[in-house]
């Protein structure tokens, strides 16, 4: 079975998330802070990481600059975010993300689109 970790602090996004993937048959773990994601990578490693941008703490880019450091450098780490200026996505996948998903999501195409980024 697939797994994703989903790391986002709104326990309302994590569980909407969590849902919709799960009724697809993946498996779900998430965490709250990208200190917690960082930690869940190094302990099991999943096949994608659905990364919030903007949390208490470290952020999504911290968390992915720790992740790509502790040598996880071909494991998918897409950011999922709200922050949608003019530039962002372009910005987000120089800065090394894998890919750039938005919120809020659209169920009907969620779980498609993040099949999309794993490496089969």
């Amino acid at each position: 079975m697939t797994c994703v970790l989903v790391v986002d602090d709104n326990a309302m996004n994590l569980e909407l998330v969590t849902d919709v993937l799960e009724l697809e048959g993946f498996e779900v773990v998430s965490a709250a802070t990208g200190e917690e994601g960082v930690e869940l990578v190094r302990q099991k490693p999943p096949d994608l990481v659905l990364m919030d941008l903007r949390m208490p703490g470290i952020s999504g880019l911290e968390a992915l600059e720790i992740i790509r450091a502790d040598g996880f450098t071909t494991l998918p780490v897409v950011v999922l975010t709200a922050s949608v200026m003019k530039g962002e996505r372009e910005r987000l996948l120089e800065l090394g993300f894998d890919g750039f998903m938005q919120k809020p999501i659209d169920p009907g195409t969620f779980a498609q689109e993040v099949a999309s980024f794993i490496k089969g």
